[in-house]
Order: C-alpha cells, then sequence, then structure tokens
C-alpha cells in the first residue's frame, strides 16, 4: 500500500468522523427539544388538572338608569391564578381587563394585585347596555365556567 492509498483512508474516517460528530449533534438537539416540549406540556396539563373556579353569584344591578353585572368568582382549585390572564365573556362578547366598561375587579377587596390564590374570590363590576343572559369566566390555564345570569 502506497502513500495514496493510506492517505485517502485517512480522509475517508475522518470524514466520516466529522459526519457522525455532525449527525449525532442535530440528533442529539432534535431530541432535547422534544423532551422539552413534551416536560412543559405535562406541566401544562397538571397546571389544567389542578385549576377550578365556580361562580359565587352573578347579579345584575340598576343604578341610575345604567345596568351593572356584579359577579364573584371563586378559586376552588390548588393553583394560584393571575388576574390579568383572566378574560370574562358577557354574552359572547369579550371584556378585555383594560376595557373602559369594567368598573371594578378585585381580589378580596384589592385592587391592586394581580395574583388571584386558591380560596380567594375574585369581584368584577362590569358596564353593560343590557341584560345578559349568560357570563362565562375563563383563566389563563384555559378552565372556564359558565352562569346563566
Amino acid at each position: 500500500m502506497g502513500f495514496s492509498v493510506s492517505g485517502a483512508t485517512a480522509i475517508l474516517f475522518l470524514g466520516m468522523f466529522i459526519s457522525f460528530g455532525v449527525a449525532y449533534t442535530a440528533a442529539s438537539n432534535g431530541f432535547e427539544q422534544v423532551h422539552g416540549a413534551y416536560e412543559q406540556n405535562v406541566d401544562e396539563e397538571l397546571t389544567r388538572q389542578n385549576t377550578a373556579i365556580s361562580f359565587n353569584h352573578t347579579k345584575v344591578a340598576n343604578e341610575g338608569n345604567q345596568l351593572y353585572l356584579n359577579l364573584t368568582v371563586n378559586n376552588t382549585g390548588s393553583e394560584p391564578l393571575s388576574v390579568d390572564d383572566t378574560d370574562i365573556l358577557i354574552d359572547g362578547n369579550y371584556i378585555s381587563p383594560t376595557s373602559s366598561k369594567m368598573v371594578t375587579s378585585e381580589v378580596d377587596g384589592n385592587s391592586t394585585t394581580n395574583l388571584w390564590l386558591p380560596g380567594e374570590t375574585f369581584r368584577v363590576e362590569v358596564e353593560v347596555e343590557t341584560e345578559p343572559g349568560r357570563v362565562k369566566v375563563v383563566t389563563g390555564p384555559g378552565v372556564s365556567a359558565t352562569e346563566v345570569v
């Protein structure tokens, strides 16, 4: 065997070694990303299973020819919730937390907190045009409760 055959064999083995290194790195990174996404999905599902809310009461009040929908919702689960991530739908119409129709939004009398802990009550007062038929509250994890007014 001459130098050309030995050199060519060395170059082939070096090329195979580099190719294997690149392929292994790509496969390893891909596996880590899939595994990370799976773990995140499991964590989110556990959060959804531990989240529960229930309506305490829903009432429409008429004050000076203006209708207000007053509702209180209890966090009956074991997960803390975010007030900013809680959505309200009145007869299918979304009411944003920053809407001018939102008169009051508080957790156990505290209107400055964003944290809605287990066992606490979230109270909302919303200005409405007509007496609504249904109201739905949706939490950040996607758990919801619906009440007929």
